[in-house]
């Protein structure tokens, strides 16, 4: 079965709706409302939003949940509880296959981490949501590969820089840093040989001219042959709702 590749950049211009007549792929951060209620998440008024947002893309549209920050704190508490309910009733309203969540630089590789970030996955669904973590900080990629295979998580990594873990998906976030202002054909090359075979890619580019960047992975992509039998649209971008989960919705 060939790879598909999912292709992200880190802006919107044209809204979803017309995004998705090109792309089939979506990061979506949300955000925790204080005002909303743990018991009711479904009754937050942008769960509508969500809901109209996977009406009006294709079937085979596949967003990424970004959880709040306060669900990567992985400290207890309401505001915990609250991203927790609400990334939750995101994946419902939006049919998201993928939960991406980050922890922060003091969530290190220390045992008392490592139980709370497992004890959260247990909170999470995962019959048919894939969980994506993307660690910062003290962990060593090797380490966090380790810790992630036996989670049963995708690790997030920077192809470009670091290697990419075994297992049927890569998920991928290449980072203009330093020097690095933008990346190449020869450096996106390198970052398809470093996914290799696997099920599924996902690669978010995050840089002044993604936009251009993404047309030239496709290309690569599609000469090598890696995945352009299955792939439908290939790209996709990092969008945020103009209101909080949680918070009013102005109509």
């Amino acid at each position: 079965m060939p790879i598909r590749y999912h292709i992200g950049i880190s802006d919107l211009k044209n809204g979803l709706e017309a995004y998705a007549k090109r792309f089939d792929f979506c990061e979506l951060a949300i955000a925790a409302d204080a005002r909303s209620t743990i018991e009711s998440p479904r009754t937050a008024p942008a769960i509508a939003t969500l809901r109209r947002w996977r009406k009006v893309v294709p079937p085979h549209f596949d967003f990424c949940v970004v959880a709040p920050p306060e669900l990567g704190r992985l400290k207890a508490g309401p505001g915990f509880e609250m991203a927790l309910a609400v990334s939750i009733a995101a994946i419902n309203a939006l049919q998201a296959r993928t939960l991406l969540i980050r922890t922060p630089r003091d969530v290190t590789p220390a045992l008392v981490w490592r139980n709370r970030f497992a004890q959260l996955l247990e909170r999470l669904p995962r019959d048919s949501t894939r969980i994506v973590w993307e660690p910062t900080g003290l962990w060593e990629v090797a380490d966090a590969a380790v810790a992630a295979k036996k989670w049963g998580v995708v690790l997030c990594v920077d192809a470009a820089r670091d290697p990419v873990p075994h297992g049927d998906v890569a998920y991928v976030r290449l980072r203009a840093l330093g020097e690095t202002r933008s990346f190449g054909e020869s450096a996106l090359e390198r970052v398809v040989v470093a996914i290799g075979a696997k099920r599924d890619a996902y690669v978010v580019i995050e840089s002044t001219s993604a936009r251009r960047e993404a047309g030239i992975l496709k290309r690569i992509v599609e000469s090598l042959a890696l995945g352009a039998a299955g792939m439908r649209g290939g790209f996709g971008r990092v969008i945020r709702p103009k209101t909080a989960l949680g918070a009013d919705e102005e109509e």
